[in-house]
């Protein structure tokens, strides 16, 4: 007969189990098993409520709902905005006020334009936008951006990889930009075009020169004040995080402590 506890086969009519001495008349008690706590749902706390053209806008800490759209705010990876005017012969003939959030699932497009609210109504719903949509969706990005640069895995936005080393471009120089630069080279001289390829691709914490924003776009500069790259807020995701996490890893020298310099 087998143990109930230790499963050892026994003689059968054995009283006692001959390897761990259990009662054999006795079924082995029921494993206790431990269940995880569950944990509660956050309470729903409404941030803000604005009013998009007849169109409630509604952002808490955990959801934001446009019209029929609903949007997680813990599942919302993508944001972008911006400001697009169109003018033929000095007249204004379009204008869009423009949010877009992504899950990578689906977008949700909050535009704070329309066709009769006059200029003021316009900016003031979209700067409400944005002003909600901050610790709901933006603030919760830049937490994640840091963890990452912090752990090591770093972060994406666009063809621009951000991690503790630097910056990291996907793409190179193509054969006809290699040979324009070759030959510019044997002229006027200075960097090779490997060594200008490779700062191209690369660019260390060390070498980072600091960021500025111009005619819509976030500009990221080397340590020579020349330009490295750009993102258009309105029209790349992500880019309109970069300003406010840049800032924050300047301050108060934060830096040090999540790249390598």
């Amino acid at each position: 007969m087998v143990c109930a506890y230790c499963k050892t086969q026994n003689p059968a009519g054995s009283g006692y189990c001959f390897n761990c001495g259990s009662d054999m008349s006795k079924p082995a008690a029921e494993p206790v098993v431990f269940l995880p706590t569950p944990k509660p749902a956050p309470v729903e706390k409404i941030i803000g409520n604005v009013d998009i053209n007849g169109t409630a806008l509604v952002v808490s800490n955990t959801r934001v709902t446009f019209g029929h759209q609903n949007l997680k705010c813990d599942e919302t990876v993508e944001i972008r905005y911006g400001i697009f005017k169109k003018y033929v012969n000095g007249l204004r003939t379009s204008r869009s006020y423009a949010v877009w959030l992504s899950d990578r699932r689906s977008t949700m497009l909050i535009e704070c334009a329309s066709a009769f609210a006059s200029s003021a109504k316009v900016e003031s719903r979209y700067h409400e936008t944005l002003k909600v949509l901050y610790p709901a969706v933006v603030v919760p990005l830049l937490e994640s951006f840091l963890a990452n640069l912090n752990n090591g895995s770093g972060f994406q936005i666009a063809n621009i990889t951000f991690d503790r080393n630097g910056m990291h471009r996907s793409d190179s120089y193509g054969a006809v930009q290699k040979g324009l630069l070759g030959a510019w080279v044997s002229m006027a001289g200075g960097r090779s075009v490997a060594e200008r390829e490779q700062r191209y691709q690369h660019m260390t914490w060390g070498n980072f020169g600091g960021h500025s924003f111009s005619a819509g776009n976030i500009r990221l500069y080397s340590s020579d004040k020349a330009l490295w790259t750009q993102f258009s807020l309105r029209d790349t995701w992500n880019a309109v995080c970069l300003g406010p996490l840049l800032e924050f890893l300047y301050e108060d020298n934060r830096l040090a402590s999540f790249v390598n310099i």
